[in-house]
């Protein structure tokens, strides 16, 4: 990860009401942050690596949405597919900060050049 894109990312947790944030790289490695006890790297990762195997015809194919978000009666997961196939996974309590902040997470992870 380039310096201006580490930061970004590592700051992403510290936004009020983000419950966990992961991102899986192109060569499937993948990082991740959130509070260990109820979101351990472990599972962003297995989040991360399902999302990606459900999506990857349509990465294939380059159809895609910009992102898909689900809500859930404890928040909003929402994953977010570049053309570059990097991931963006965040998870956001409901009605927090975080959660009215996720297009603007989303626009900028999609950003071209951001890297």
């Amino acid at each position: 990860m380039k310096a201006d894109f580490k930061t970004w990312f590592v700051r992403l947790p510290t936004v009020p009401g983000m419950l966990c944030c992961g991102l899986r790289q192109p060569n499937g490695k993948c990082v991740g942050f959130g509070d260990e006890r109820v979101y351990p790297p472990e599972k962003i990762e297995r989040l991360l690596k399902e999302f990606g195997e459900l999506h990857t015809p349509l990465i294939a194919a380059e159809f895609y949405p910009r992102w898909s978000t689900w809500a859930f009666g404890y928040g909003l997961l929402r994953y977010v597919v570049r053309s570059d196939k990097r991931l963006l996974l965040l998870l956001a309590t409901p009605d927090s900060e975080a959660a009215r902040e996720l297009d603007r997470i989303s626009e900028e992870f999609l950003a071209p050049g951001f890297k």
